[in-house]
């Protein structure tokens, strides 16, 4: 690395580009912060190709969260674990340099398609991405300094950018997880509720005599739709004590819509 990289920050296109860096917005999504970073970068070093790749040791297996340089659809997304340079650099928790992308699992296919490999040329260096002693995954990227057969600099430079951006991209990883969790925690539910009230229904709907229904003035819809919103408000006043704030918060609506709902429905508050 040059000599100048921590004597003056004023021509030094590492400590500009690392400050930049670190004054980045938090963004919604880990590809537009991906984005930002190597947009960053590239004001300084030529920077076609960039990737972060993540593991899940459970299964083995690597994924790729964000991309710089190739679109998302036009890439590799996922491949096992347990081969190739990316492989190696999780285990030894050292940088390394691809050097024959067709003998990398992740890039296999890729290899077929031309334009896929417009930018994803070799040697790639492997950066892996440490989190309190846990590797999370690697950083894919072109060298910052030129095509060489020793590539210290750029290893030195590049774990430095490594140690910055690897905690933010944890915290990405995380809240994507607890998303999905909270996403299935709630269709399981909705699954269950809409179970339960099929089952309910469909006895209602058996008992009742097509006919005689048909020639009645009374909407079968509408009528079990109040009944349905009687029994939820009834029921989520005593669990709440009767207290019509709460009871609005558990049904989710607001709490004059609750005394409205309870006005028609002839609902007697305590």
């Amino acid at each position: 690395m040059s000599s100048t990289f921590f004597t003056n920050p004023r021509i030094n296109p590492e400590l500009k580009s690392l400050h930049e860096i670190s004054m980045l917005s938090p963004q919604i999504q880990l590809q537009e912060y991906f984005i930002g970073v190597m947009t960053a970068l590239s004001q300084y070093f030529p920077i076609g190709y960039a990737a972060i790749i993540l593991r899940d040791a459970k299964k083995g297996s690597l994924h790729v969260e964000a991309l710089y340089g190739i679109e998302m659809e036009n890439h590799p997304h996922h491949c096992h674990g347990k081969k190739g340079i990316i492989a190696e650099v999780l285990q030894s928790r050292q940088p390394m340099p691809i050097q024959h992308v067709n003998q990398e699992p992740l890039y296999e296919e890729a290899i077929e398609s031309p334009k896929q490999m417009d930018k994803i040329q070799p040697p790639l260096l492997c950066i892996p991405l440490i989190v309190e002693a846990e590797t999370i995954g690697v950083m894919n990227i072109n060298p910052l300094y030129g095509s060489r057969n020793e590539f210290s600099e750029d290893f030195h430079f590049l774990s430095i950018l490594s140690a910055i951006l690897s905690p933010t991209i944890r915290n990405y990883h995380l809240k994507k997880a607890e998303h999905h969790r909270g996403s299935s925690r709630a269709k399981l539910k909705t699954s269950l509720l809409e179970e339960i009230l099929e089952e309910r229904l469909t006895e209602v709907l058996n008992r009742i005599d097509p006919y005689v229904e048909s020639k009645s003035r009374t909407g079968l819809l509408d009528d079990i739709t109040s009944l349905v919103e009687k029994i939820l408000i009834k029921s989520a006043m005593e669990k709440v004590g009767h207290v019509q704030t709460s009871a609005a918060r558990l049904l989710g609506i607001n709490r004059n819509t609750l005394r409205t709902k309870m006005k028609e429905l002839k609902i007697k508050s305590r």
